[in-house]
């Protein structure tokens, strides 16, 4: 993202100017402005909506910075004690009356409130008033390129694939050993991971009825069950192709070990189903406007209304960008974990995947959309109804 376009959107903003600290490239946006170099001590990019944008670094940084890609941008402001630190943030804040920085409201929002309290106070104590940076960060950190878009959907269908195989494992094993196991079915899938040129950052999810009544429950050579006829089984599965630009197919699939399922899953697979296409329908009819929050509203009113509100523990869905893992730095379809009041922003991914964990047993049902100017796409599948384990053919 260029310059130019950030100070755009800090015009749309109604601001004056972006406020950007960090650490020792904790702060990915600074890492995408400026690349990853040795900076060891405090460092402040500050991008006025309008003027050149400049660079507050302590002299021993400086060398590190003083290359063409950097000043090509940014003027250099260095500093050596801490008083002049604060002093030049004084003088070169000076001129701006509303900045953004990266907070959030209420620090609800962690992966955007990379601004330390001090630094904010000290911002605010200059008489500034302060406004979240969080469609911004989007734009730099959750927007995908074609692709890396490309790689998703390559991704989306290569484990849609090794899903649909995990299944006839489980089959494969009931009918010859008489049982399956969570562990084995696991591991089967990672090994499919690799032999398609995929990473993930953990391994996926195998859990039978009560196991999966826990959203992160996840098999261990240790721990572990077993799968018989009449187990109802998740597979919770995610995986990137092992590229820079990567971005990960997240999914979510449930199964039967027999060849008719009984109606208490049905019942139950069908609200969390009416709850996943309530999100689809809502974002293709309101999209390209519309706030990460409200979608999750949308998921919570259909499961609640079933008699399953309490039971539903978590958002209904987050975003999926070019990350080491699936849940990426863009707006996450949450009203529950957090009060996500950014905007699902054209260009990116997020999950779709509403759930019910009651104690008998769990049920998930999770795809992948992406906004494509407007246009809301289905990218990982839908599932219709729970897969008969045994009638697979």
């Amino acid at each position: 993202m260029k310059i130019a376009e950030i100070q755009q959107s800090i015009k749309e903003m109604s601001a004056d100017a972006w406020v950007i600290v960090d650490y020792e490239n904790r702060n990915p946006t600074v890492v995408s402005l400026l690349g990853k170099m040795m900076l060891t001590r405090k460092v402040f990019l500050v991008i006025p909506v309008s003027g050149r944008p400049f660079i507050i670094a302590h002299s021993i940084d400086t060398v590190f910075l003083k290359t063409d890609s950097v000043t090509r941008d940014f003027d250099i402001c260095q500093y050596n004690t801490w008083q002049e630190m604060l002093e030049i943030e004084k003088e070169k804040l000076a001129p701006f009356e509303t900045v953004l920085m990266d907070i959030s409201e209420k620090g609800l929002l962690p992966r955007i409130s990379l601004a330390d309290y001090g630094s904010v106070e000290f911002v605010k104590s200059l008489g500034k008033k302060i406004k979240s940076s969080g469609d911004i960060q989007q734009l730099l950190n959750a927007k995908l390129s074609f692709r890396a878009y490309e790689l998703q959907k390559l991704a989306c269908r290569k484990t849609l694939k090794i899903k649909d195989e995990a299944f006839i494992k489980i089959r494969d094993d009931i009918l010859m050993n008489g049982e399956a196991d969570e562990y084995d079915i696991q591991q089967y899938i990672c090994r499919r991971f690799r032999d398609e040129g995929m990473v993930y950052d953990e391994a996926p999810i195998v859990a039978i009825g009560p196991n999966a009544s826990n959203p992160h429950y996840g098999p261990t050579k240790e721990e572990h069950s077993k799968i018989h006829m009449g187990d109802l089984v998740l597979i919770d599965m995610w995986a990137k192709m092992d590229d820079e630009e990567g971005v990960y197919a997240d999914i979510t699939w449930m199964g039967y070990v027999g060849t008719k399922i009984p109606k208490e899953y049905v019942d139950r697979f069908n609200i969390v189903k009416a709850a996943r296409d309530g999100v689809i329908e809502f974002l293709k009819e309101e999209l390209p406007k519309v706030l990460a929050y409200e979608a999750d509203d949308v998921a919570r009113r259909i499961i609640t209304e079933a008699g399953y509100g309490k039971y539903f523990i978590h958002r209904v869905g987050h975003n999926i960008g070019v990350d080491v893992s699936p849940h990426g730095q863009g707006a996450n379809l949450d009203n529950y974990e957090s009060h996500d009041d950014r905007e699902i922003l054209n260009g990116t991914s997020f999950s779709d995947e509403p759930g019910i964990y009651a104690e008998d047993f769990g049920m998930r049902s999770e795809t992948d959309l992406h906004n494509d100017n407007g246009d809301l796409e289905v990218i990982a599948g839908l599932q219709d109804e729970i897969i008969p384990i045994l009638a697979l053919i």
